[in-house]
């Protein structure tokens, strides 16, 4: 069969100068499937490492699927945007050509071959602002807090409100106001170099 042949349910690429090479996925979904070689050209990518048909198969610039699977069709969708798929054509059944506009719309890709209703648009709209949802809440919980957060904070105390400000304050106007038993003082004037004491202020009042 030719490259450029139209095959059921297929995802082809009009994208000229992006990515085709055969395996070219995100690793996140290298790792959920099982891939292989064998079994028809391109590479099958399995769900399960012991079913014989594969979810869907990749030849470069084409993405085939036998079913119609949704959640094989956004992985096929993911793929394409991957590899910088802006434009593709959607080719087989009525209803894998519905989720294949629906899933590559809400990507950002140009999807051709589906003429949508107005029920389509409708649910598109919707899977877009579910998508939008899904990102915020995912954003680290620093840059979601609002204006209003910070200011229900309550503002740092004033100075003389810090208590241990005010108990440094206190243990210096203790320190002050105390008396210690005796002064010592050298009498350098005597010659001696002796010491003597003097009697504290408040003993000096009591004479």
């Amino acid at each position: 069969m030719a490259d450029d042949a139209p095959v059921l349910n297929t995802l082809t690429t009009t994208t000229k100068g992006h990515s085709i090479v055969e395996g070219d996925v995100p690793e996140a979904l290298r790792r959920r499937y099982f891939v292989d070689g064998r079994g028809g050209a391109g590479l099958g990518f399995y769900a399960d490492a012991k079913i014989s048909t594969p979810a869907f198969r990749d030849r470069g610039r084409h993405l085939m699927a036998e079913r119609s699977d949704p959640n094989t069709i956004r992985d096929m969708t993911t793929i394409a945007q991957h590899r910088g798929w802006t434009i593709v054509m959607a080719r087989g059944s009525s209803s894998f050509r519905r989720e294949a506009w629906l899933a590559g719309r809400a990507a950002g890709i140009e999807v051709r071959g589906y003429r949508p209703t107005e029920r389509d648009v409708q649910e598109l709209d919707r899977r877009i602002d579910r998508r939008i949802v899904a990102g915020s809440r995912r954003q680290p919980p620093r840059e979601r807090r609002s204006d209003s957060d910070h200011a229900d904070r309550e503002p740092p105390p004033a100075r003389g409100s810090r208590p241990g400000w005010n108990a440094a304050r206190g243990l210096s106007q203790s320190r002050h106001h105390s008396d210690p038993p005796s002064l010592r003082q050298t009498d350098v004037g005597s010659g001696g170099g002796k010491s003597k004491s003097w009697p504290s202020p408040s003993a000096r009042l009591s004479m």
